[in-house]
Order: C-alpha cells, then structure tokens, then sequence
C-alpha cells in the first residue's frame, strides 16, 4: 500500500465519508484520503500502514503525547486562527487547499484549483415581502436570454404551485432525497424534474421546508458544489431564505451576493442587524460582495413569472446589475 495516505477522522462516519469520497472524487488532493469513523480503527491503521496526515476531531487526541499524534491537524467547530486547525465547514477546494498549506504539500497542489465557471448568485434579504423571488425571477430569466441559467428557491412557502400552474409531483425534497441516498439516479432524476421558465432551468421548490429541514450545511455544500462541478450551468440562482441551514456559508460560496433592502424603518433595522451578525461572525467577505437593492414602489406587476422580463422591475433590474453583467454592451 502507497505510503503516502490521509486519514479522515470524524466519528459522524457520514460526514467523514462524504468528504473523503469528494476529496478523491474530485482529486483535490495528491494523496488518497481514507475515512475512519472510529479512533480504535485509525489506531490500529496507523501501526501498520504510515500516514502522511491526519485531520481528526480534537477528542481523538485527548490522553495522546505530540510524538504519538505525528503530522495531525483538527477539525474545529469554528473558525481558529494557527495552521494546526481545519474549520469543518470551510468548503471543500478551501479545505484541500487549508490541508496542503498546514502539511507543506502546497507544491503538489492538483490543477484542480481555478476557477468554477458556473457561478453562484445569492438572492436574500432578512426583511419579508420585500420583491426578493420576483427580482430574483427577473434576474434569471434576463441572464438565460443569454446563459444557462438554473433558479432554486429556498423559501418554505414559495406558492410556485399555484402561480406557475405546475403539477409536478417531484420537487427539491426528492432531488435532495436521490443526491443524499440514491446517487447514481441523481443526474437522471434532475433532467426528470427540471421546467422551463422564461428560457431558465427551475427545479420545483419543496411543497415545504419541513421536508428539507434536515439537510445539513455540508450537505448543501455538497449538493451546490456538485451542480456547478457538472458545468452545464453559467449561473445558478438562489432564491433564499432563513430556514435555510448553513445560510451564511452558501452565501459565502456566491459569486455576487444581493440584498434587498426597503427603506422603512423597522426593515432597514433588520438589515442593519443582519450585517452586525455577518462582522461578528466573521463573514465581512459577504458584505464586501454584497450589492443592496432598494427597488421603488411599482403600479403594478405581472403574476405570472415569464412576464417580469417586461415589467418595470426588469429595468429597473437592468440599471441595478449593469456594473455586473454589462447588458447595455450586448444588446
């Protein structure tokens, strides 16, 4: 057996399998990483077949002398400073990229890091009823006029059933379902549930949030990362919302990030919050590619989705995102 090997060690056996499997899936490592879900199991692996590292939680160590540990780094719960830690929920290039660093294996970095040409936009606001789906819905289907595009809602009560008149059994909840359990039937399924939308992809949102409130954060991560790995999208839109897990981290994963922003008083309070919690929980690269969006009061809009291209919050949409996408050098 090859001498140089790393050891994942986590004692949720899913979390440290789905993240080995990534790892060398994707081959953004140059080693091959093994998961252990069991410090008995990684202890006995170890005296007979050498490690280059090990990324372990800190419990595993406990009772342990440096000598003993060897080349060891460790998982954290939250960000920590010193090349000794891992964050858990970093995304998983930063996390090959953050191994290699701390075990000195930068020089034999895989090509694999450059970047995704499928981009991620993050469509949130902390305020309700503030036009958030219906800009995200213009957005889309302004871009896939010249793009692949792909639109998720995250919402719990999205009321697509009804606006768009679709009776789709299938939704995100089974697609989440096929990815998480039955991944061979994932891709197939996908092309099953997609629907077309003013020239844009849509995947069905769940009928309610309660039926992925269990997707874990690095799920998500998972899940977002392997649908822009596929590269059959230049965009994929997320329409979200609090209940989702992980909400800041797939924020972070965005390319351009928008905010919508009314100018009440209490709505503004509320954004003013938000951006409080994003600097003390260390997220200010959120709001560095954070653009706000105040859109004025409209006579009156479209209900049904494909027609938003022509209402005035498409122009409104068009003057607001120009620095971003340049519409007025392809018309």
């Amino acid at each position: 057996m090859s001498k140089e090997l790393i050891a994942i060690g986590h004692p949720e056996a899913e979390y440290a399998g789905r993240l080995t499997d990534y790892l060398n899936e994707h081959n953004l490592l140059p080693l091959k990483a093994l998961a252990f879900s069991e410090k008995g199991k990684l202890t006995r692996f170890e005296k007979q077949n050498p490690l280059r590292l090990k990324i372990i939680t800190p419990e595993w160590a406990v009772g342990k002398k440096k000598e003993e540990l060897g080349n060891c780094l460790f998982f954290t719960e939250e960000e920590e400073e010193g090349k000794m830690y891992v964050f858990r929920y970093r995304p998983a290039d930063l996390m090959a990229k953050r191994i290699c660093d701390s075990a000195g294996l930068t020089d034999m970095l895989t090509p694999r890091f450059r970047e995704q040409k499928t981009k991620l936009i993050g469509i949130y606001s902390p305020v309700g009823r503030c036009l958030k789906t219906s800009f995200s819905l213009t957005l889309g289907q302004m871009l896939a006029a010249r793009y692949r595009v792909l639109y998720l809602n995250f919402e719990n009560y999205s009321g697509f059933g009804k606006v768009m008149g679709y009776n789709k059994k299938s939704n995100m909840a089974d697609l989440l379902y096929y990815f998480l359990n039955l991944s061979e039937e994932f891709s197939e399924k996908m092309e099953e549930m997609v629907m077309d939308v003013g020239g844009m992809d849509v995947i069905p949102p769940a009928l309610s949030f309660l039926d992925i409130e269990n997707v874990t954060e690095s799920e998500w991560d998972v899940f977002l990362t392997t649908l822009s790995d596929k590269g059959r999208y230049d965009y994929i839109i997320l329409d979200l919302s609090d209940y989702m897990k992980g909400l800041y981290h797939v924020l972070e994963k965005c390319s351009f990030i928008y905010t919508i922003t009314p100018t009440d008083g209490l709505a503004m309070a509320k954004v003013e919050q938000y951006e409080h919690i994003l600097e003390e929980l260390r997220y200010k690269d959120i709001l560095s590619r954070t653009r706000k969006v105040t859109p004025p009061v409209f006579r009156k809009l479209p209900i049904r989705p494909e027609e938003l291209v022509h209402s005035e919050l498409a122009e409104y949409t068009r003057r607001i995102t120009e620095d971003e996408f340049h519409w007025s050098k392809n018309q």
